[in-house]
């Protein structure tokens, strides 16, 4: 059974982050973390609004060495809309999640050949009765033809989500 293609999901997506980017203060509250796996390195970025208080942190960690150094917000910001802009995304269930943060970040990105992004976010725009939240891991891929080749190498069963909307107590699309 073929994993579900999920290039639409991000379009809204990153139209989503792009919004809260540029206009911040239309939003009562929002928590948004976004996790990059790309060329042996973990890209971390946070914002958060709660209370009428902003906050937001940046970072990068290499995997072979172990450093971790803090960035800009922007310079975060632009490798996640680099990500958001690639060609066809697949989507993780979390099941069969490995042990080591290392050997887990390998599974996912083959090898370190494709970048995979975690996002986390919840928000409620001004004068909205309804937060809005979603939670998915996405492997980034150029096209249809390297998703099937992707899936095809896929880790284990259970792990490519299959059908949408996806809904576990780990990862959901937008509710």
């Amino acid at each position: 059974m073929a994993a579900a293609l999920y290039r639409d999901y991000i379009v809204d997506l990153k139209a989503r982050i792009d919004d809260l980017h540029v206009n911040a203060e239309r939003y009562q509250t929002y928590e948004l973390t976004m996790e990059l796996l790309a060329q042996k390195n973990l890209v971390s970025y946070s914002a958060k609004k709660g209370k009428g208080l902003t906050e937001g942190l940046s970072y990068r960690r290499d995997f072979a060495t172990g450093q971790a150094v803090q960035m800009q917000q922007q310079g975060a910001y632009a490798l996640f809309s680099g990500f958001f802009n690639l060609g066809q995304f697949l989507a993780f269930t979390g099941q069969g999640r490995e042990q080591d943060a290392k050997q887990f970040a390998e599974l996912l990105t083959d090898n370190w050949q494709y970048p995979t992004c975690a996002v986390h976010f919840v928000y409620r725009q001004k004068g909205q009765p309804k937060t809005m939240s979603t939670r998915m891991h996405f492997v980034g891929l150029n096209g249809e033809a390297e998703a099937a080749a992707y899936e095809q190498k896929a880790h284990r069963a259970g792990s490519m989500v299959q059908h949408r909307p996806f809904s576990s107590n780990l990862f959901w699309e937008w509710k």
